[in-house]
């Protein structure tokens, strides 16, 4: 008897230290609570001590158990979200492992695999000749023969970084991609992938077609919009030497073709994927042929300076506006189709559209 007083009291003295900051505090609370209990135990004798000492046990027990089933549901939700988080190895040839400098600088233990190599993560599908994860960084490394599609957009390529983490992928050397919905065909020597924020960005030496429209610069970044389950193209902004060039629905007896440039150009589109603006800034100038109430042709109009801005409706223009430095001319129909009047750059780049 004397030896359970004793421990049932230094049980209080342990339960009396300050609080330890990896306690919850509903259990802070209960142990006080088991605190006052066991001291009230030190009083009475033993067949009620006995009674007192399982009923508390049952008591703790309960608590244990309430404790782990919550952290069971928190282990399980975190691992959940790690799971989303992996790219997961379908199919490949041949596995190996070892050590390797990763794209972050600095050695990591690696994963390799190649032939026939397939991996999913989330909605993306990728594929290629090799590939290495980086098990640190998770940073995988693809090489040779490389498609992406989310089964929306496909992109191919011969060398690339994927960052499952991030849901980010950059790309390069022979990039071609083109989006199943409305086959507009990409090809550059470089890209940005960035699925979280729905961009794609592609430069050096970009250029974009879709259908008898052509659009080039240096850079050209596409921003997607989800819409009823679909991804649909709100803007196109093309920075450094932009052009845009598409060839006149009207007439149809020889090329025209009307043609935009400037150093940026910002194009919106509407949920029909129309556009519905176009602003060029700096070194703007335009060309487009005109015609009259009877859709007889009146001419080329060209127009330059600091900035030109175009609205659309129903994909035909309405109204355009020309601001600082503006200069301005109206070509006669016999110029129509003449390459003296094309715009400075203009080149039409058919030959180069990939083949998927």
């Amino acid at each position: 008897m004397g030896t359970s007083i004793n421990l049932l009291r230094a049980m209080i003295t342990s339960l009396g230290g300050t609080r330890n900051p990896h306690v919850l505090a509903c259990t802070l609370r209960f142990l006080r609570s088991v605190r006052l209990v066991l001291k009230a135990l030190t009083t009475i004798n033993r067949g009620t001590l006995m009674k007192g000492i399982i009923k508390l046990a049952h008591t703790i027990l309960c608590l244990l158990l309430f404790q782990a089933s919550d952290i069971i549901v928190k282990l399980n939700h975190n691992t959940a979200r790690a799971e989303k988080k992996k790219i997961i190895l379908r199919q490949a040839d041949r596995l190996q492992g070892g050590e390797e400098r990763s794209p972050a600088g600095r050695i990591e233990p690696v994963r390799s695999v190649s032939g026939n190599v397939v991996f999913t993560h989330e909605n993306m599908l990728l594929s290629c000749d090799k590939a290495t994860e980086f098990l640190e960084s998770g940073i995988v490394q693809l090489r040779g023969n490389i498609f992406m599609t989310d089964r929306k957009l496909e992109i191919y390529c011969d060398d690339a970084l994927y960052y499952p983490d991030t849901g980010i992928a950059e790309l390069e050397n022979n990039v071609r991609g083109r989006r199943l919905e409305n086959n507009l065909i990409t090809k550059s020597k470089r890209a940005l992938v960035n699925n979280p924020e729905n961009q794609v960005k592609i430069y050096k030496d970009a250029i974009a077609w879709q259908g008898e429209r052509q659009l080039s610069g240096d850079t050209i970044m596409v921003q997607l919009k989800e819409m009823n389950g679909n991804k649909n193209v709100e803007s196109i902004t093309v920075s450094g030497n932009a052009f845009f060039a598409a060839r006149d629905t009207l007439d149809l007896t020889k090329p025209l073709y009307n043609q935009l440039s400037g150093k940026t150009m910002f194009i919106t589109l509407n949920e029909q994927e129309k556009v519905t603006g176009i602003i060029v800034d700096s070194q703007a100038r335009s060309l487009y042929h005109g015609y009259d109430d009877a859709s007889s042709p009146s001419g080329v109009n060209y127009s330059s300076g600091n900035t030109i801005i175009m609205s659309f409706a129903e994909g035909k223009l309405n109204r355009i506006a020309v601001s600082g430095n503006v200069e301005g001319k109206q070509y006669p129909n016999k110029l129509r189709g003449s390459a003296k009047i094309n715009l400075p750059g203009f080149r039409l780049r058919y030959g180069e559209k990939p083949e998927f």
